[in-house]
């Protein structure tokens, strides 16, 4: 989320994701108050009022004398929440691009603040997010990405480019699924622009409805495999690859209230997630206050690792998380926790504060009145210093070696102006409209500074707030002289929101190529599937790894199936006797091998955090293991058919059993949607598959048929020639497709799974007897 983060906004909540509750819109409030103190303060000679000049006359004069300010024509309506940015336009070099609550985006020209041609834009409609731009097209020039809508306008917005002269190139609406009895269409988030699907360019972002799209930067078309299904996101993502397979993550905050949605029950509070550039979950770290704070990536972790620092909320009472900065691992670990002294909607920054080569976490505060600014240990989150602020912390700090000392100076806004802290000593060195030496006098910020190496070579400054006498916005920028603009927004710095002006909200390059060993990678960072054969021999396709097999063992019993988590790397097996065999990063948690079964074993499953899983034998007796919980079976009933399946709830907190006449038993909290059971089936049922997106299930046939239950139908081998029956399904993981294969190795996939090859035609040793990917 830009700068001034939800919780001075209305936020959107669905308890369980599917019903809406609303927070007061208090911006203009916060705007007006803090308007009233100033001008009580200015008229009677108040000196004890937060916003009161800490720097006073050893204010540098370069801080009290903008080289160029620009007044908007948005009184009642100034630029809030959205930062300015940096942009290449046209000719005239690079511009400031920045959004209004009018609903108007601006570019001026980072010379002379002269308005670049074409703009601004009129949208209509209040322009919260800080617009991200990238070139697109070929085209020599940016185009600009903006979300339009806010939580004070839920119903309105949407995905909006805008060109380099300002035409409308796309629109892309946020669609609302037919369930939703309170629709919105805003989208607050900022659009992180990237690569996620290995072609073009491409665009992500949350919105205030139930969906998280990633689009063709291009054209705006939705990729495959999104939307993600979300609740209500501010939060800003980040994208970098964080496993060193030159693919690139999604690393997202929200907010989620309790309740139970789409075959998942959801805790309240929020959860920091990371997601595949198809829309699948790898991993999600749960926190017990809403994310409203976009997280920062970087190698700041013990050893160098790769991680996200991230701050909180404060909307629900009395959660243990408020005020919080948490840091977590590329699997979604939490490394460390840190409390500070108030609310932690701010966004943070990874900076080497100290010119040392490290990166600490720079977060501001803000307790509904003033707030700090504070200096963490990136590796364990302790403390290096922290200071109070003149106002409220409601913007997110930017970074930069502003005079040339090798270490890095913290650009702090407040509802009092920018105050700019020496990074090492944490002593204030200079003010930007904190007092009326400026020609507008005190601004109020609820974003972030942007920092520029000016085409002069000297460092700018350039800020976009609001006046407290006539509430509209004003544009400034800075320039300090004799400096050196190239090293102040240099390596160590984060010299915007989202660090730089795609908002990828990551310093550094991300995870090196092979830094992580392959079968360490969590298995939904991958695009792709393994087989596996009577024998254990594993078939790998797409760019999903071999981490072994069992093809060269004596086995007691053959192999009947296998099993991945989508955050942990490597797999297991599962022979008819309950032998299970781990690969990697699976760990081994039992198995009921050498004990006494009363029927064989048939298939497996793994817990979510894939650290445990279930076996189920042909009677539907289940075994557990690891952190699986055991929520029941079938082992005593007499069954009309043997079990040939077990899929897992998406929470883990419930499992389906599947017979070969298609009869379905459902325990814990997985729903029963319906069964092939009572049909005239031509031919037994062989497996079946959770659909992560609407909570329902598929299951197969050894013809190919495919029975939806509460789950989208995208086709089948029903009917078709087979020179092999099917013995597996597999669903993408984002729930949009599945992929069937054969005792031979053939494989036939439908919606968005990909096919990524087969063993059909080819020799085996043994045949095919399962599937698993993502």
């Amino acid at each position: 989320m830009s700068g001034r983060d939800a919780h001075v906004s209305r936020l959107i909540h669905r308890p369980g994701q599917t019903t809406v509750g609303l927070l007061e819109d208090r911006t203009r409030l916060i705007r007006l108050v803090l308007g009233v103190l100033l001008v009580s303060a200015l008229a009677y000679g108040v000196t004890d009022v937060t916003d009161v000049p800490r720097v006073g006359a050893s204010n540098p004069s370069w801080a009290t004398t903008p080289q160029w300010f620009q007044p908007l024509e948005d009184s009642g309506a100034p630029v809030e929440q959205s930062s300015p940015n940096i942009a290449t336009l046209d000719g005239g070099g690079r511009s400031v691009v920045v959004g209004d609550a009018r609903g108007a985006v601006y570019a001026f020209h980072l010379t002379d603040g002269s308005p670049a041609s074409g703009w601004p834009v009129q949208l209509g409609v209040p322009i919260d997010s800080t617009p991200s731009v990238a070139p697109t097209n070929g085209s020599p020039y940016d185009t600009v990405f903006v979300g339009s809508g806010n939580s004070g306008n839920p119903t309105v917005g949407g995905y909006q480019a805008l060109g380099p002269t300002g035409n409308i190139e796309w629109f892309t609406p946020v669609t609302d699924p037919s369930t939703d009895d309170q629709p919105a269409h805003a989208v607050e988030a900022s659009m992180s622009v990237g690569s996620l699907q290995g072609g073009g360019t491409d665009v992500e972002a949350g919105s205030l409805d139930q969906e998280e799209y990633a689009l063709d930067a291009s054209d705006g078309a939705t990729l495959a495999g999104w939307p993600f299904f979300a609740d209500s996101v501010f939060s800003t993502a980040a994208l970098a690859d964080l496993y060193g397979t030159g693919q690139t993550e999604v690393v997202e905050g929200s907010t989620q209230t309790a309740g139970f949605a789409l075959g998942r029950h959801y805790t309240q509070g929020g959860h920091l997630r990371i997601l595949n550039g198809r829309g699948g979950l790898i991993c999600s770290y749960d926190t017990d206050q809403a994310v409203v704070s976009s997280p920062a990536v970087g190698s700041f972790l013990p050893g160098g690792a790769i991680g996200a620092a991230f701050g909180t909320g404060t909307y629900f009472d009395g959660a243990s998380d408020t005020d919080t900065v948490l840091a977590v691992n590329n699997q979604c670990n939490l490394e460390w926790s840190r409390t500070l002294d108030a609310g932690t909607s701010s966004s943070p920054a990874l900076a080497d504060v100290a010119g040392n080569g490290t990166l600490d976490v720079v977060e501001e505060t803000d307790n509904g009145s003033t707030g700090s600014v504070w200096v963490l240990n990136g590796a364990d989150g302790q403390p290096l210093w922290h200071a109070p602020i003149a106002g409220r912390g409601l913007g997110s700090v930017t970074t930069a070696d502003l005079f040339g000392t090798g270490h890095q100076d913290l650009l702090v806004p407040t509802t009092a102006g920018v105050e700019i802290f020496d990074g090492v000593s944490g002593a204030l060195v200079a003010g930007l409209n904190t007092d009326n030496s400026d020609v507008n006098g005190i601004l109020g910020f609820i974003n972030s500074p942007l920092v520029t190496d000016d085409s002069n070579g000297d460092v700018g400054i350039t800020v976009a707030g609001y006046t407290y006498f006539t509430d509209h916005g004003v544009v400034e920028h800075f320039e300090i002289p004799a400096s050196n603009g190239a090293q102040a927004v240099g390596a160590g710095s984060w010299p915007e929101f989202h660090h730089d002006p795609q908002l990828t909200g990551l310093t550094g390059q991300g995870q090196p190529s092979g830094a992580t060993p392959p079968c360490s990678v969590p298995s939904a960072a991958f695009d792709g599937y393994d087989m596996v054969a009577r024998d254990g021999g594993i078939f790998s396709f797409g760019n999903m790894p071999f981490c072994g097999s069992t093809g060269s063992l004596a086995l007691n019993a053959p192999i009947v199936g296998m099993a991945q988590a989508p955050n942990t790397g490597g797999y297991w097996l599962v022979a008819s006797d309950g032998g299970v065999f781990a690969f990697n990063g699976a760990g081994f948690y039992g198995s009921m091998g050498g004990k006494p079964l009363n029927k064989p074993i048939v298939g497996m499953t793994a817990t979510p955090d894939g650290r445990g899983y279930w076996l189920v034998a042909s009677d539907g007796g289940v075994f557990t293991f690891g952190d699986a919980p055991y929520w029941g079976s079938t082992g005593s009933l007499v069954l009309n058919s043997p079990v040939v399946g077990i899929a897992a709830s998406p929470d883990g907190l419930g499992y389906r059993l599947v017979a070969s006449d298609g009869g379905v038993f459902t325990f814990g909290d997985a729903q029963f949607f319906g069964a092939a059971g009572s049909l005239a089936l031509k031919a037994p049922i062989v497996g079946m598959v959770d659909d992560i997106g609407t909570g329902g299930y598929w299951l197969v046939a050894t013809d190919g048929g495919v029975f939806s239950f509460n789950a989208p139908f995208y086709g089948s081998m029903g009917g078709q020639f087979l020179a092999a029956p099917i013995v597996g399904i597999n669903a993408a993981n984002n729930g949009q497709g599945y992929q069937l294969v054969a005792s031979d190795g053939g494989l036939f996939s439908f919606g968005v799974a990909t096919f990524h090859g087969s063993m059909g035609g080819q020799h085996l040793n043994q045949p095919v007897v399962g599937i698993t990917g993502y």
